[in-house]
């Protein structure tokens, strides 16, 4: 079941086991449930990790990659129109080859006869989305801000102009990653289009803490849908929300006493 389970602490404090991989051509290793897949990897931990509280899970990730049979990566054109450049099979060393790669690439697309003059307007410098954070004051400090702030929907809430920036760094969207209305804001006016919580929680860890958006607790992912809503200046129907079950292995998106309990048996399986 892959190269080997890890116990990783994230940089927000969280604990993240795994990761399986199965070959679905095995059919035995295609069959496998969720329950079988928690089972091994939660058993696993537990010898690297034994004070590792199971009942404290709040997600869980699964996806699907397509694998080479060449035993390497394919970067080529297509045998069927060499403008289409194929870009496949290239696995886990991706995000630190992905430099290379899009530098490989260009040189295809300049051999297949694409023009590329540089864009002298280019500016390879982004300015962070998010602003660090210690307890409820926000760094680095500003004429305005006075420390963050939490309340009902409405209480804190911005229009959204420009004038009341320091309002929008201070009314905390999601109380848990404490992720403000002004760093969704400045995702959401980034050049790559915003329409969905999922793009959100991406950029800004809004959705992403241990409630998960729960309603009965801050409701953050309404929020963030009524912020993307304002500035596309669509309706908040229009605004996509974060699916289920997506690519979890949980039964549920907050899973009940019931659920936690399995998982606390399939730790302590042999």
């Amino acid at each position: 079941l892959g190269k080997g389970v890890l116990v990783q602490t994230t940089l927000w404090g969280n604990l993240i086991l795994g990761p399986t991989a199965r070959d679905m051509h095995n059919e035995e290793a295609r069959n496998m449930s969720p329950a079988t897949v928690q089972e091994y990897i939660l058993s696993k931990c537990k010898k690297l990790c034994p004070y590792f509280d199971p009942k404290e899970t709040f997600h869980a990730f699964c996806g699907a990659r397509a694998k080479s049979s060449r035993g390497d990566w394919i970067i080529e054109p297509s045998s069927k129109d060499g403008n289409f450049i194929h870009v496949a099979g290239i696995d886990s060393p991706g995000l630190a080859g992905s430099p290379a790669i899009a530098l490989e690439v260009v040189r295809l697309l300049q051999e297949a006869g694409l023009e590329t003059p540089a864009n002298k307007s280019f500016n390879p410098n982004r300015a962070p989305i998010i602003t660090p954070k210690a307890g409820m004051l926000v760094y680095p400090p500003k004429i305005g801000r006075r420390g963050l702030k939490m309340g009902p929907v409405g209480k804190n809430d911005s229009n959204g102009t420009d004038a009341e920036e320091a309002k929008m760094a201070s009314n905390v969207i999601c109380k848990c990653e404490k992720v403000t209305e002004l760093e969704v804001v400045r995702a959401v006016r980034r050049s790559l289009p915003i329409d969905s919580t999922q793009a959100i929680r991406k950029r800004t860890r809004a959705g992403m803490g241990h409630c998960q958006g729960d309603p009965e607790n801050y409701n953050c992912e309404c929020r963030v849908k009524a912020i993307i809503a304002r500035e596309n200046n669509v309706s908040v129907e229009e605004v996509g929300s974060r699916p289920w079950p997506a690519t979890s292995t949980l039964s549920q998106r907050w899973i009940d006493d019931d659920e936690k309990k399995d998982l606390e048996k399939r730790m302590a399986a042999q």
